[in-house]
């Protein structure tokens, strides 16, 4: 999310809004220690203005970054599979990257519709200009919140659509961000990917690829599997659903990481 978030030399940073809490953080890997063995750890830093939320807040960024995950054993059922060994071998450890802000990787999937990459980065950058309140921070790539969920359910749809969708895709940004908003759409990790995946397919404009996406990343399941996805469908050489979900059946309960090394083979 462009002015939300960035990459500086190692280092991510964004901006961050709980309650009435506003700052910034900034997560990198630990290095080595002075004995020069690699230490698989975050340090992070965060604004003083984060201080009452900061549990909230390192809570959120063991989700972003998947610490919990036990990428050994994971590994170690994965690779013993001809399709995923090599990528593993080259990436091993790999953690599915989770999300800080539920609806703003809700909204980061939608805006990718049917799109390009850069097409969606330029959207989600329109979204947070016009919806993100500004912030000062160190950073000058760091200047607004992420969009509010209450300024666009306030806006109308020509004015969510103004920022270059059609119309009917506004309308679904508005109608998920309501229903967030309400709380009948509960976006938050451990959540039942089925039951959320169910209410997601109701909303119009939202398909199973979306779905399974944030059942991935926002709902941290392990095991979704984005059957939709062109990328995934053309490395394992099939097409049908049915198809897709027997091959894939025996990387349970794994199936959201094994998706991770798929596509890390097809960037080479």
């Amino acid at each position: 999310m462009p002015g939300v978030e960035a990459v500086h030399e190692n280092t991510y940073l964004r901006t961050v809004q709980i309650g009435s809490s506003a700052g910034w953080i900034a997560v990198m890997p630990l290095g080595c220690s002075e004995h020069s063995s690699p230490i698989n750890a975050l340090r992070v830093v965060m604004s003083d203005t984060l201080r009452p939320v900061c549990v909230t807040v390192l809570t959120r960024i063991k989700t972003l970054f998947d610490t919990r995950a036990n990428t050994v054993e994971i590994d170690a059922h994965l690779i013993t599979d001809p399709l995923l060994t090599e990528s593993i071998k080259n990436h091993r450890g790999m953690r599915i990257p989770g999300a800080y802000d539920s609806f703003e990787l809700l909204l980061r999937a939608i805006l990718g519709q049917q799109v390009s990459v850069k097409g969606a980065t330029t959207l989600a950058g329109r979204m947070v200009q016009i919806f993100g309140k500004p912030i000062c921070t160190p950073w000058p790539k760091l200047t607004r919140l992420s969009p509010d969920v209450r300024r666009i359910v306030g806006a109308t749809v020509d004015q969510v659509a103004g920022i270059g969708m059609p119309k009917k895709r506004a309308e679904a940004i508005r109608t998920v961000a309501k229903a967030v908003l309400t709380g009948d759409l509960a976006l938050v990790p451990g959540g039942d990917p089925d039951i959320v995946r169910d209410q997601l397919l109701e909303f119009p404009g939202i398909g199973e690829w979306t779905a399974s996406y944030v059942a991935m990343r926002v709902l941290a399941w392990p095991d979704a599997f984005p059957i939709g996805d062109l990328g995934l469908k053309k490395i394992l050489n099939m097409t049908r659903p049915s198809d897709i979900l027997a091959r894939t059946n025996a990387w349970r309960p794994w199936r959201a990481y094994a998706a991770i090394y798929l596509w890390l083979s097809l960037s080479g």
